[in-house]
């Protein structure tokens, strides 16, 4: 029997996922009691909303999400989305806050999902989640784009040093048509090589960021 590997972060309301956004509001429209009425105490049903901000929890950016006349979330091919190859780097001995190109060069990036495990996830929740956070450099982001990665994922707050505005790292992967995944988490559970990556978001028309359900799938043993 397969196995599976979750890497996000459940959706709580009014969870803070970034500085100055709004946390996601649930309502709630029928509980299974006030539902119950309707069909004549045979069934019941709970219906709800959620209002949430694209950039909640665990989510992917488009291409829309940097530049306007460039794909949305609709338009987002499932294949680079979907049953992925991935490649787990172990970046939490990296030297400096900046995740230079080094650490991805003896790698075989093409066509895979490349997911960078800093270790930032352990501090979710924490006031200090939102301190300056592991990045990928502007030459990192060259060269995984150079190699072909489809998809780059990071566990940390932003994958991008927050404290410069240009966004290099944005910039050029979702310049190269590269979906990048923010806010995961366990990923130092892929440390064993194995399974398939699935990060799926709706297919949103006019939506550039939003959360998915982000995991593994490993093979039996």
């Amino acid at each position: 029997m397969s196995s599976f590997i979750e890497l996000s972060h459940p959706i709580v309301e009014g969870m803070k996922t970034f500085p100055g956004l709004p946390g996601p509001k649930s309502v709630l429209l029928f509980d299974h009691s006030g539902s119950s009425r309707v069909y004549k105490d045979q069934a019941a049903f709970l219906i709800a909303s959620l209002h949430l901000c694209g950039n909640t929890g665990t989510y992917v950016d488009s291409p829309y999400h940097r530049f306007p006349d460039a794909p949305d979330l609709s338009q987002l091919p499932l294949d680079h989305l979907a049953d992925l190859p991935f490649l787990y780097v172990d970046a939490r001995r990296n030297f400096g806050r900046g995740i230079g190109p080094h650490v991805f060069q003896d790698l075989e990036v093409g066509g895979h999902a490349v997911l960078v495990h800093t270790g930032w996830d352990t501090r979710w929740g924490s006031d200090s989640y939102f301190d300056p956070n592991p990045y990928l450099t502007e030459d990192a982001c060259l060269f995984l784009a150079q190699q072909g990665a489809v998809f780059v994922g990071i566990d940390s707050v932003n994958i991008d040093n927050m404290e410069d505005l240009r966004r290099p790292a944005h910039t050029v992967l979702l310049g190269h048509g590269i979906t990048i995944c923010e806010h995961m988490t366990n990923l130092g559970a892929l440390a064993v090589s194995g399974g398939r990556l699935h990060a799926v978001p709706i297919a949103w028309k006019g939506g550039a960021t939003f959360p998915v359900r982000a995991y593994v799938v490993r093979p039996p043993a």
